[in-house]
Formats: C-alpha cells, structure tokens, sequence
C-alpha cells in the first residue's frame, strides 16, 4: 500500500492526505465527545449526590421537629390524664368514709393482742 501512496499522482496524494487528516479530526472529535460525556456524567453523580444530601438533612430536620412537636403532645396529655386522674380521684373519695376507714386502721393498729 505505501508504494501505491508513492506512486499516486499528486491530485490523488493529495486527496489521501485529506482522506487521513478527516479520519484525525473524526477521531479528535469523537475522544472530545467520550470527555464531555465523561464531564457530564461527573457533574450528574455531584448533583446526585448534593440533592441526596440536601434530602437527608430536610428529613432530619422534619424529624427532630416533628419529634419535638410529639413530645410536647405527649407531655400535654399526660399532664391533662394526670389532672384528670385527681379529679376523678376526689369526686370518687367520699370524706366520710375516708375518716371512718382511717378511724378503723387507727383503732386496729392501736389494738394490742394478748
């Protein structure tokens, strides 16, 4: 084939060397498109990863509020349960049955057994 090129008429010299610089810039071309796909694919895992990170730090943040949120509710309704627990409680001791029965436990205590 080399003795073909150096035999070639100058037109024809000249078209092959045209030939083979297209075939270079072709695969010049092709490398810059393989880098830029490179380049993007790059650029797409670091913003992945930033709305990933931006995602965890919103969900821990709607937990610990939402967490605070809860613990509030909850300390308001045992506070409520407990009040209620004294009412229900002092509705439910009769004050004269409440002395008689500790009139009972004083006068059974104080009992001595021969």
């Amino acid at each position: 084939m080399n003795n073909n090129i150096r035999n070639a008429s100058p037109p024809a010299d000249d078209a092959i060397q045209r030939v083979l610089q297209a075939e270079r810039d072709a695969e010049q071309a092709i490398q810059e498109c393989e880098r830029e796909a490179q380049q993007i694919i790059t650029d797409a895992r670091k913003r992945a990863q930033a709305i990933n990170a931006r995602t965890d730090q919103r969900i821990t943040h709607l937990e610990m509020r939402y967490g605070h949120k809860l613990d509030r509710e909850i300390k308001a309704i045992e506070r409520d349960g407990a009040i209620e627990l004294r009412h229900d409680a002092s509705k439910a001791i009769d004050a004269d049955r409440l002395r008689d029965v500790i009139e009972d436990l004083a006068v059974e205590l104080c009992q001595v057994d021969d």
